[in-house]
């Protein structure tokens, strides 16, 4: 095996139950994105994963379960992934990892407003998926 090979190999084996987190909530007004998402954590061994498929059910969702991890789109309508994650935030301090095709400077900037553990382009690999909640948790 080279060590590409190797390199990747690690990075798709999934996680010690001791160092995952507990709870994630996936936050994205697109279902089949959403459901990729929580399909591909669950594959990486993460069993605890709530769904939400806007700024407000996620709130009302984090208020009730805490969350260790929010992995949140950033453009919704109603109130967008950065908004979400701010108010969240407030509520139970976790981790924010933002999601999104929005990458200009604008948007970038307004994400450094809040605590965020990492930053996510779609499209994303199940491999870059796994190296942000690694770097979250």
């Amino acid at each position: 095996m080279n060590n590409n090979t190797e390199k990747l190999h690690c990075v798709l084996k999934p996680r010690r139950k001791t160092d995952q987190p507990k709870k994630i909530l996936v936050v994205d007004d697109n279902p089949a994105v959403a459901k990729m998402i929580v399909m591909s954590l669950r594959r990486l061994g993460h069993a605890k994963i709530e769904i939400a498929h806007g700024g407000r059910e996620a709130l009302e969702i984090a208020g009730r379960t805490h969350p260790d991890l929010v992995i949140v789109d950033i453009d919704m309508p109603e109130m967008d992934g950065i908004e979400t994650a701010r108010q969240i935030v407030l509520l139970h301090p976790c981790s924010i990892i933002f999601s999104t095709g929005l990458w200009d400077s604008k948007t970038l900037q307004r994400s450094r407003e809040v605590p965020s553990s990492s930053y996510l382009v779609k499209p994303f690999s199940p491999a870059q998926l796994q190296a942000a909640v690694h770097l979250a948790a």
